[in-house]
């Protein structure tokens, strides 16, 4: 009873669930590599997600360094401020990239 690979997923875990309710076997195999595949798909994407935001803290950083010098580097103007978010926001993408290891 075992459905290798089912063309609608969706419509067969349903299926299964129904059969649950009403107390029939489940293919157990099934469900346990579902549910294998849908945590590899998600670890997959949240990678994905803070490697992208890791690197758009990145160039927001460099950009607002950039910016930072333009506009006079440590000038008595909030210079320094500018340089503290910079500097905050290069440990926030430091740290981001630590959490996970």
């Amino acid at each position: 009873m075992t459905a290798p690979d089912p063309p609608d997923r969706q419509a067969y875990l349903e299926e299964q669930i129904e059969r649950q309710k009403r107390g029939e076997s489940i293919d157990v195999e099934w469900v346990r590599g579902e549910l294998e595949r849908i945590r590899l798909a998600q670890a997959k994407t949240l990678a994905a997600s803070q490697r992208n935001l890791r690197w758009l803290v990145i160039v927001a950083a460099a950009l607002l360094l950039i910016l930072w010098f333009k506009n006079g580097g440590l000038s008595p103007s909030g210079g320094l401020t500018t340089l503290g978010l910079i500097f905050i926001g290069l440990l926030a993408a430091w740290g981001l990239g630590r959490k996970k290891r």
